[in-house]
């Protein structure tokens, strides 16, 4: 059996083993192994006499990783067969780069700055993956343990990048204890070290876990599911019928000591309603009459928000011209706070879907936005965005909400900016059935509770046709509601205003490992350089 009928074979079981790893049914502790035949490929090549080396470790890793992206995000198909090709292949390519990138650092400067290499780049490119045109963080390592919150208590410390680290470091030991015990060689020390490694950070977690108490600050909330179906959303149904369906769900449930109501993404005028003409509605005015009748409580309602730019504002370039005339308007996805108090908050969703919601490279992409991305999670356009995280206050000072929309739940750091800017609960606004009764809800949903850790905040979690449920401040889902069910929930939560470590500095995690990997990179290509140039 040739070798590249073998190496084969192993990429693809690399592939396989993430993907078995993988929210929402995976057993997670499979990552911690997964790497290790794609560690065995990347050794046999650089130790031969092969040619092209690089290519051909692109080619099998690259098996791997479109396995692995293809069997965990197969579901994007459903909704935008066209994002499903770029968001699998792109990302896909992008992580077999970072291996023949590690390779050739490996080769050339040695194999102990190698594999600090492929630690570094890939936590890097997880944290530059955070924050660029093509964002899509949702095969993140870390993400992989969202589903069990007693092994990653420790993320209030590191963030989920922590857990990235962890299935590298794991892996590396691993592979090199596996190749001391073929060649015959002293692999005790090294499977001491590994199987340290391996239970160490569950086990403390685990303390941490059984341990932790939430302090008593309690809030009641009802969370509302009206399930109606995303593609009939925004042309099936008008919107006064959907108002109608969330106050039919809410009514029966609020009472004098229910504190907040809170309703999906832009379940409150799913068409758009214009800024200036919001506190004029019928939906508005009523829900205000509602906070009269209980004065306690305060709504959080998604809505579909169109802001008008008159003559000499500074128009962003989200804006678009209107045909007739030379004003300029915004389409925002928001979320309002709605209570006793004269007017309303806002907060603008700022972390878009790339494509539905933000164009991508708009320069070079826009002429063929609709046939490129369809609907990936929501309308087509370039949406308008805000820099700050809006905290909604109350007139309890320990009642601070994070109106999280949709999207924003997968990004660590910057749900954290609403912690550090006062939020003692997060609220989450979503529409995430676009995929169907398939594992991409169930996923957004799991990484969610790795939020919940990080900040030790508790979630209220309002789901269109999803799952709606409250998560503490240790990660556990409770009172979940069904998929594709109508339903409302009332439930207590604790609200909390300390600040974690994660909080307080964010993904260092991440920006130590470009600080390193630019500093490899360059020391790489230099000696590179200097080697060829000596060889002439």
């Amino acid at each position: 059996m040739n070798k590249w009928y073998i190496h084969s074979l192993l990429a693809l079981l690399s592939g396989l083993l993430l993907s078995a790893a993988w929210p929402a049914n995976g057993f997670p502790f499979l990552m911690l192994i997964a790497f290790i035949p794609l560690l065995w490929i990347e050794d046999q090549l650089a130790n031969s006499e092969v040619k092209r080396k690089g290519r051909k470790l692109l080619g099998h890793t690259y098996l791997a990783f479109f396995t692995w992206n293809l069997l965990t995000t197969y579901w994007i198909y459903f909704s935008s067969p066209e994002g499903a090709y770029v968001a699998i292949l792109l990302n896909a390519f992008l992580m077999a780069c970072l291996w023949v990138l590690f390779q050739k650092t490996k080769i050339i400067l040695g194999t102990q700055r190698g594999y600090f290499g492929l630690i570094t780049y890939w936590l890097a490119f997880e944290f530059l993956h955070f924050d660029w045109d093509l964002s899509w963080p949702w095969l993140h390592l870390g993400n992989a343990f969202a589903n069990y919150p007693q092994t990653v208590q420790w993320y209030e410390h590191t963030g989920a990048l922590g857990g990235s680290l962890w299935v590298l470091i794991s892996n590396i030991l691993g592979f090199r204890v596996i190749k001391r015990i073929i060649s015959k060689s002293n692999y005790i020390p090294g499977a001491m070290i590994w199987f340290v490694v391996l239970l160490t950070p569950p086990a403390i977690s685990y303390i941490r876990y059984i341990t932790y108490i939430e302090k008593e600050s309690p809030i009641k909330v009802l969370v509302v599911q009206p399930n109606i179906d995303p593609w009939d959303k925004f042309g099936g149904i008008s919107a006064n019928q959907q108002f109608e369906n969330i106050l039919q769900l809410a009514l029966p449930k609020i009472d004098s000591t229910t504190d907040y109501l809170i309703t999906p993404e832009t379940s409150i005028f799913p068409y758009g309603i214009w800024d200036h003409e919001l506190i004029y509605s019928q939906e508005y005015l009523r829900l205000k009459e509602l906070t009269n009748i209980y004065p306690r409580l305060h709504i959080i309602a998604g809505i579909s928000h169109l802001q008008i730019y008159e003559p000499g504002q500074n128009i962003p370039p989200t804006a678009e011209k209107f045909r007739n005339g030379d004003l300029y308007y915004d389409d925002h996805n928001s979320a309002i706070q709605v209570d006793r108090r004269a007017g309303f908050q806002i907060y603008h969703k700022s972390k878009l879907v790339p494509g539905p919601e933000m164009m991508p490279f708009a320069e070079v992409l826009k002429p063929i936005q609709h046939k490129l991305f369809g609907k990936l999670g929501g309308q087509i356009g370039d949406m308008g965005t805000q820099k700050e995280r809006t905290v909604f206050s109350s007139n309890n000072e320990n009642q601070k909400a994070a109106p999280v929309i949709c999207y924003e739940s997968i990004y660590g750091e910057f749900v954290s900016e609403y912690i550090r800017n006062g939020a003692t609960f997060i609220s989450v606004s979503t529409n995430d059935a676009w995929w169907g009764d398939s594992p991409g809800y169930k996923q957004l949903l799991a990484y969610t509770r790795l939020r919940a850790i990080e900040t030790r905040r508790s979630i209220a979690r309002s789901a269109n046709t999803g799952i709606s449920c409250f998560i503490n401040q240790r990660g556990d889902i409770l009172m979940p509601t069904k998929f594709w069910t109508a339903d409302a929930v009332s439930g207590i939560i604790n609200a909390n205003d300390a600040l974690t470590f994660y909080t307080r500095h964010g993904d260092f995690l991440g920006r130590l490992s470009v600080l390193f990997g630019i500093m490899l990179i360059t020391f790489t290509y230099i000696r590179w350089f200097l080697r060829k140039k000596k060889f002439r």
